[in-house]
C-alpha cells in the first residue's frame, strides 16, 4: 500500500485502529518526535496535499471552449445624465420595483431613438434585471450594444447544447423549444410534434398539443381528429378544447347539425328563442366531446348543450333566428347560462363580430379583447362616463388596455377615482395606473394630490404616477 492510500485509510478508519504512516524517505521529511497519532496525522496530510499539487504539470486548454474577445462598439455610449439616470435605476431604484422595470423599458426606447448604447459599466446589472423582468430583456436590442450582446451569449446556453435533437430533451425543455418553434413556424411545429407522438408519454401529449392553443390553425384539425380518439382522456380533452376554436371544422359542422333541432323561434310580434335539451349521445357524439351518463345520479343535460354550443359555429344562431348578431344576442339575454357560453366561445375564437354584438348585452372582459385597441378604448370610456357600475368593477376592464390611454380616457378614470369610493378603483390599477396615464394627465394628478385626503391607496397610486411621469420627463430630456 502506498503512502497517500494509508494516509485516507487512517483517515478514514481513525488513527485508534490504524496508525498514521510514516513518510517516505525521497520527501526528505521526517515527522518530529512525540507527536501524538492525530497531529502525525493532520501534518502529513498537509504535506501530500503539498506534494501532490506541485507534483501536477499544466495542461493546455481545449480550443472548443476558449472565448473570443467582444469586438468593438461602433455606436456612441449614453454618458453624462443619462447615464447617471440607468445607473440610478438599477442601483439605488427611487420608485417601486414595477415602475423600476417600465423606466428601464423606456430608457432603453430613448437609446435606441437617439442611437446610444448602455456603457459598458452597466451592462452586468442591465442583463442581471433582464433575467427576472421579460419586459426589460425584451428591449435590451440593440441598445446594449456589440458588447452587450456578447456578454448576453454568454449567459445563453451554446450552440451546440440549442441544437440537440428534440426527442433527446427532457419533458420541461422539450415544451420549451416546441412553443418556440410553434411562434416561428406553426405547421413545423405540428410536423415536429406529429413525429414523436407515439413516442411521448399521455401527459407529454396533453402538454405539447395544449402549447397550440394561443394560435391553432385549420391546417391542425387532422392532428386534433386523431387526438379524438386517443387512449387517455387527458389528450382527448385538449384536442376537444382546440376544436372548439376551429369554426370551419368537421366537427364544427357535426356538432351544428346537433344545434339546429335544439332551436325553436316562436312568436310574431315579441320574437323568443326557445332551447331544448339534447338526447343521449351517441357513440359519434361522445367521441365529439358530448358528455356521457354519469355513473350514479341523473345525466347533466345541460352540460350537454354548453359542448354542443361551444363546438358549433356561432352562425347557427343567426341562421335560426333570422335576424342579426345583435338581435339574435338580444333573443338569449334572458339565459345567463347560454349567454355565458356563448361569450366563452367568441372570446376563445377571437370572433370581433359576435363579441360586439354580445357586448350590447353584457360587458365582459373576454369580449372586450377581442375588439381592436382603438375601439375597445372608445368602448371603455364611454362605459365608464355613463354606466355607473361599481368602481372595482371597471378595473379588469381597463387593466389590458394598450398604454398610454387617451387623454379622455384618462381624464373619465380620474373622475371616478377621484369621487367618493374612487381609492378602491386607485387600489386596483395600482400596477398599470402610473404608466397607462397620459403626460397631459399629470397636472390632473398633482391637483387631486394636494387635496387633502386620507384614503392612503389613493394618494399612493397617485403619487406614484406623478413619480413615473416626473422621471420619464429626466429621461426625455437627457437624450435631447
Amino acid at each position: 500500500m502506498t503512502w497517500l492510500a494509508e494516509l485516507r485509510t487512517a483517515a478514514l478508519v481513525g488513527t485508534g485502529r490504524h496508525d498514521a504512516p510514516k513518510p517516505p524517505d525521497e520527501l526528505g521529511f521526517r515527522a518530529p518526535e512525540g507527536l501524538p497519532r492525530e497531529e502525525s496525522l493532520l501534518d502529513q496530510a498537509a504535506m501530500a496535499d503539498v506534494a501532490t499539487r506541485t507534483s501536477r504539470t499544466a495542461a493546455a486548454a481545449p480550443s472548443s471552449g476558449l472565448v473570443s474577445p467582444a469586438p468593438a462598439d461602433t455606436e456612441p455610449q449614453a454618458s453624462g445624465e443619462a447615464a447617471r439616470l440607468l445607473e440610478l435605476l438599477l442601483t439605488q431604484p427611487p420608485v417601486g420595483l414595477e415602475l423600476r422595470t417600465q423606466l428601464v423599458v423606456d430608457w432603453l426606447q430613448f437609446a435606441e431613438e437617439t442611437r446610444r448604447r448602455v456603457p459598458h459599466r452597466l451592462l452586468p446589472a442591465l442583463l442581471l434585471v433582464a433575467e427576472t423582468k421579460s419586459a426589460v430583456f425584451r428591449r435590451l436590442e440593440p441598445a446594449i450594444g456589440t458588447r452587450g450582446r456578447w456578454l448576453k451569449e454568454l449567459k445563453s446556453p451554446s450552440s451546440q447544447e440549442a441544437a440537440a435533437e428534440w426527442s433527446e430533451l427532457g419533458s420541461a425543455d422539450a415544451a420549451v423549444e416546441l412553443d418556440r418553434l410553434r411562434g416561428l413556424d406553426p405547421a413545423a411545429a405540428r410536423e415536429q410534434l406529429l413525429a414523436h407522438w407515439t413516442s411521448l408519454s399521455a401527459r407529454e401529449r396533453a402538454g405539447n398539443l395544449a402549447l397550440f392553443a394561443g394560435n391553432v390553425h385549420d391546417d391542425d384539425e387532422a392532428l386534433l381528429e386523431q387526438a379524438l380518439d386517443d387512449k387517455a382522456k387527458s389528450v382527448r380533452d385538449v384536442a376537444l378544447r382546440l376544436l372548439d376554436q376551429l369554426p370551419g371544422s368537421a366537427r364544427a359542422a357535426r356538432m351544428a347539425a346537433r344545434l339546429v333541432p335544439l332551436l325553436h323561434v316562436k312568436g310574431l310580434l315579441n320574437k323568443r328563442l326557445d332551447i331544448d335539451l339534447p338526447p343521449d349521445p351517441d357513440g359519434a357524439a361522445l367521441r365529439d366531446g358530448v358528455p356521457a351518463d354519469p355513473r350514479r345520479g341523473e345525466p347533466d343535460r345541460l352540460a350537454r348543450l354548453d359542448a354542443i354550443i361551444s363546438g358549433a359555429p356561432l352562425d347557427v344562431w343567426t341562421s335560426v333566428s333570422g335576424r342579426n348578431r345583435a338581435a339574435t344576442a338580444a333573443l338569449v339575454q334572458g339565459e345567463p347560462r347560454i349567454l355565458d357560453v356563448l361569450i366563452a366561445t367568441a372570446a376563445a375564437r377571437k370572433d370581433t363580430e359576435w363579441a360586439r354584438a354580445l357586448l350590447t348585452v353584457r360587458t365582459d372582459r373576454r369580449l372586450l379583447v377581442c375588439l381592436p385597441a382603438e375601439e375597445r378604448e372608445h368602448w371603455l370610456e364611454r362605459h365608464v362616463r355613463e354606466s355607473g357600475d361599481d368602481p372595482l368593477t371597471l378595473a379588469p376592464l381597463l387593466q389590458d388596455l394598450p398604454q398610454p390611454w387617451s387623454v379622455s380616457l384618462a381624464e373619465a378614470v380620474l373622475t371616478v377615482i377621484s369621487g367618493k369610493d374612487g381609492g378602491r378603483l386607485a387600489a386596483s390599477l395600482a400596477a398599470v395606473l402610473p404608466t397607462a396615464l397620459p403626460p397631459e394627465a399629470n397636472q390632473r394628478c398633482r391637483q387631486l394630490l394636494e387635496r387633502t385626503d386620507d384614503d392612503v391607496a389613493r394618494r399612493r397610486v397617485l403619487r406614484d404616477a406623478v413619480q413615473y411621469e416626473s422621471f420619464r420627463q429626466s429621461l426625455t430630456e437627457a437624450f435631447r
